[in-house]
């Protein structure tokens, strides 16, 4: 009996930790899949990066609305799409914070990467 107990507490913390190892994602072909919008929203924040930076700003009269259609271009999805996946995110918080999770990281491996190019490339006096 308690091999039996033993077991099923085995089997169930087996498949709530593999529950939890998956990433999960909205499904379907209304949808943008996972990680092209981890990849869009990259995009979206490196434009918004852009836009704000004062040198840009005062050579070129632009707004990250208009980054935005290169962007879905880029990765061959309609702003509708990419809304009505925002939209259904926006409604599960915890697979929301999971693809900010994956921008965050990739963006600050950009700027780890940027970091390590700018140090290399300086000449020592």
């Amino acid at each position: 009996m308690q091999s039996r107990i033993f077991f099923l507490f085995l089997a169930f913390v087996f498949l709530t930790l593999s529950g939890c190892l998956q990433k999960k994602s909205i499904k379907g072909d209304q949808y943008v899949d996972r990680e092209t919008l981890v990849n869009v929203l990259v995009d979206m924040h490196l434009a918004e990066g852009i836009i704000n930076d004062r040198k840009f700003h005062r050579r070129f009269e632009a707004d990250s609305v208009d980054l935005l259609i290169p962007i879905f271009e880029k990765y061959g999805i309609t702003r509708k799409k990419f809304d009505t996946t925002m939209y259904v995110y926006s409604k599960y918080p915890d697979l929301m914070d999971e693809v900010y999770n994956d921008v965050l990281i990739r963006l600050n491996v950009m700027l780890d990467d940027n970091d390590r190019e700018q140090k290399v490339s300086i000449p020592e006096e």
